[in-house]
């Protein structure tokens, strides 16, 4: 895997240039157990690591940011080795191997939620909480704007579900056994994200079932997400740490089914924060079938004031401002005496 080292620049007057230097790096993660492929990747992240430790001697720079995961060891190593202020910052709530290790010498612990720090009491007094960083569109579209896009009916109910870039293949499945259970859904529409190497199989399978009045829209990956969650009711998604972030940011009601096979199931404890405010409803992958989807489905597109309960307690969670916060707390770091 190709990963790439991003040192920037400041001109004499303090003002951050606009190129940059780009180091291409070879390295891989580790697999669990014993095996030979755990020495290559060792082997890999010591390279690495020379490799930045090499580019920092004689420009270094002010202040290192590392996000977590084997891909920002390399950097963040080199830049504790030459004394250079590191910031890390971890998207989900149970923090993952790498921002472990390196919290210890890191001049500041980064989160995305508060719950981070009961897991990991020993990074209070250096932690803080940032929220996590989104892109930001320039120029944001309404409710209009986004059933233009979806090519939707603005009357209707609208259910999202993405599964994420790649689709989720237990909430295809639900939604394909749910689609017969709503096939008289005249005031539904369902914007469903299939994932691009799922799309053709399941579109096939979706063509067989008479969906009647209701309206479904397949696609293979939605660009557009804002647009998604200005017109979305209700989301059923994944929870990964930038897919609750999103639906806290835009306050979109939402049902979770955290990815079972998440690393020290870090997915059950992000949907755990929404669920605990009011703003989401979990259902475990493994109990999670199309009649238990219809089930949560209608009974909370049907209660319009508590969807708005949930998308009050949605937005009472989520910080518009984390990408500021923290470039405002790394360039803190950067102006330090080292």
């Amino acid at each position: 895997m190709e990963l790439t080292l991003y040192l920037s620049r400041k001109s004499p007057s303090g003002a951050l240039l606009e190129k940059h230097r780009v180091i291409p790096l070879e390295v891989s993660g580790f697999s669990r157990g014993p095996q030979l492929r755990n020495l290559r990747a060792l082997a890999g992240l010591l390279r690495a690591f020379r490799v930045c430790r090499r580019e920092m001697k004689d420009d270094p720079p002010r202040v290192a940011v590392g996000f977590g995961g084997y891909a920002s060891v390399p950097g963040a190593a080199a830049a504790l080795s030459r004394r250079i202020p590191l910031v890390i910052h971890e998207q989900n709530v149970v923090p993952g191997m790498a921002n472990r290790l390196l919290a210890a010498g890191a001049r500041v612990v980064a989160v995305s939620f508060a719950r981070t720090l009961e897991l990991r009491p020993r990074w209070r007094k250096k932690a803080v909480v940032t929220g996590n960083p989104l892109l930001q569109r320039d120029v944001e579209g309404d409710r209009g704007d986004a059933v233009d896009y979806f090519d939707v009916e603005k009357e209707r109910k609208t259910l999202a579900v993405v599964g994420g870039s790649q689709g989720a293949a237990s909430l295809n499945r639900a939604v394909l056994e749910a689609l017969p259970l709503w096939r008289n859904r005249s005031d539904l529409q369902i914007i469903h994200s299939v994932g691009k190497d799922k799309y053709q199989e399941f579109t096939a399978q979706a063509a067989k079932v008479d969906t009647g009045t209701l309206l479904y829209r397949p696609l293979q990956f939605v660009e557009r997400m804002d647009l998604l969650y200005e017109v979305a009711d209700l989301a059923v998604c994944r929870a990964g740490a930038s897919t609750v972030t999103e639906l806290a940011v835009a306050g979109c009601a939402a049902v979770l089914v955290p990815y079972p096979y998440a690393t020290a199931a870090h997915q059950d404890a992000n949907a755990e924060v929404l669920a605990e405010a009011g703003a989401a409803v979990v259902i475990k992958d493994a109990e999670l079938d199309g009649r238990r989807l219809a089930r949560e489905v209608d009974g909370l597109i049907a209660d319009e004031s508590g969807l708005e309960r949930m998308r009050g307690a949605a937005r009472s969670v989520g910080r518009a401002d984390a990408a500021a916060s923290l470039a405002e707390l790394v360039l803190s770091q950067a102006g330090e005496e080292q």
